[in-house]
């Protein structure tokens, strides 16, 4: 028995040297999320009240996707993106909040002044839930994680448990006591009074970097910027609010001083891999984790001073916590010398799920096979100028009200068509249905249901299908209604 057991370490851990002695000849990852940053909110998106000159100069280096996705809220894309999951898969559709539960289910009854039985969201995101960061660690990547987690609040769920060996900062909706130091954040040291937690994060990303080892390094740096509470530095915003146009559909300084730390940021990091010369053997994926929030949401000093929306995502319709194309549509950008061509421009839809089978396949891990992993390598159109062996995207976002003033609602992309399933909003209790076509209304203005009958059946039968293969929490009559 001892011998069988040594015979069994002997094999473990020449397979860890055979996988550290592949790895080292792999790239090194970084994915760059930001957080609530609209997909019109950045100089390379078209606006011209916001700053990013690092974002423009990595999009000139890389490719820049016009048709990128996440879910509506940030944990569920949180989620996603670890995962390669639809987050209908494990029950979350919601941003985690003490309301949240650990194991969700659909009541049988609500409130009899509701009219429809809403399912719960989780709490966390399972430990069986395999992610990027265990696959790679596997594969013998170093995996960190800095900054806003959002994927549960007990340390029993923090990223420790999720692959990730070296962890600084654990942060849920928010930075906890605000982005200026003293904070609160849990697993983040205390740093020295008025100390700005993004360039904190930034610091403490590029030390990691050049202290990396041998082994190749999965950086994973999610930002609290831009949520809220809204705080940059003092003499950013009053830069900003001098170049403040009621003209233009951005005008709030203190955003774009937000977005400038955060472009900052970038270009802290990207210097330090020119730095350290591995800038051409690092792939470097830039996203936001939800659209921004174009509704007013200030507090204090600046709501009086600013009366202003926290930023606009005009084209599109809607924002943050909603299912049209500004709550989902974001910013993503990917650069990797010698494999994507620098300067282009991506066309085709994409998702936040895409990053798990796309990052795993460049690590040399195989997850093809893994069940119930919903979104696919980006490779074909980042490297081969290819095409992905797709057509529709998902979404299922039930809640009784969301902040473009509608019902809860789920959603099927297929092609240039959506069409959107408002949860028994419709006559007699019915489910209402909008259909768009993207390529000719991507604004959301024409809703096409009553002039295509059919469309609207074939993709609501989809949609089903999609829902029931998932095992999504759906939403049913509220048996007490007395409304």
């Amino acid at each position: 028995m001892r011998m069988l057991g040594i015979i069994c370490l002997l094999v473990v851990a020449t397979v860890t040297m055979e996988n550290r002695a592949v790895a080292k000849d792999r790239p090194n990852i970084i994915v760059f999320l930001v957080d609530d940053m609209g997909w019109t909110d950045s100089s390379v998106y078209g606006s011209t009240f916001y700053e990013t000159p690092n974002l423009s100069r990595l999009a000139g280096q890389g490719m820049r996707m016009t048709q990128a996705y996440a879910q509506p809220l940030c944990s569920p894309s949180r989620a996603a993106l670890l995962t390669g999951k639809y987050p209908a898969r494990i029950g979350m559709h919601q941003a985690i909040t003490g309301q949240s539960k650990p194991h969700p289910i659909v009541p049988a009854a609500a409130n009899p002044r509701q009219s429809v039985v809403w399912p719960q969201s989780r709490s966390h995101l399972p430990l069986a839930e395999r992610t990027i960061a265990e696959v790679l660690r596997e594969v013998g990547y170093q995996t960190c994680f800095l900054g806003k987690w959002h994927l549960g609040a007990s340390p029993r769920f923090w990223p420790q448990q999720q692959g990730f060996e070296t962890v600084i900062g654990v942060g849920g909706a928010g930075p906890s006591g605000g982005y200026f130091a003293p904070n609160n954040i849990p697993a983040l040291q205390p740093g020295p009074d008025g100390e700005y937690i993004c360039e904190r994060l930034t610091d403490e990303a590029c030390s990691l970097i050049s202290r990396r080892g041998e082994d190749p390094l999965f950086l994973y740096l999610s930002h609290f910027n831009v949520h809220s509470p809204y705080e940059a530095p003092a003499e950013q915003i009053e830069r900003f609010a001098a170049k403040m146009d009621p003209e233009n559909k951005h005008q709030n300084p203190v955003m774009a001083a937000m977005l400038y730390a955060m472009d900052q940021s970038l270009g802290k990091i990207m210097k330090r891999l020119d730095d350290e010369g591995i800038a051409d053997d690092t792939w470097l994926f830039f996203l936001s984790d939800n659209g921004g929030i174009h509704w007013h949401n200030m507090k204090g000093q600046y709501a009086q001073r600013y009366p202003v929306p926290v930023t606009s995502n005009a084209p599109l319709r809607g924002g943050k916590a909603c299912f049209y194309e500004g709550g989902i549509r974001v910013p993503m950008v990917v650069r990797k010398p010698g494999k994507i061509a620098a300067g282009s421009v991506c066309d085709v839809p994409v998702h936040m799920i895409d990053l798990y089978p796309t990052i795993c396949q460049i690590a040399g891990a195989d997850v093809s096979r893994e069940p119930s992993v919903d979104g696919v390598s980006l490779l074909p159109i980042l490297t081969e100028n290819g095409s992905l062996d797709r057509s529709r995207l998902f979404c299922h976002f039930p809640r009784s009200k969301t902040l473009a003033g509608t019902v809860g609602g789920s959603f099927v992309r297929d092609g240039d068509y959506k069409l959107i399933r408002l949860w028994f909003g419709g006559d007699k209790g019915m489910h209402a249905y909008e259909l768009y076509n993207l390529k000719q209304d991507v604004g959301e203005q024409s809703n096409l249901a009553e002039q295509m009958p059919q469309k609207v059946a074939e993709m609501a039968e989809v949609l089903d299908g999609w829902l029931d293969m998932t095992g999504a929490l759906v939403p049913h009559p509220n048996p007490s209604s007395k409304r």
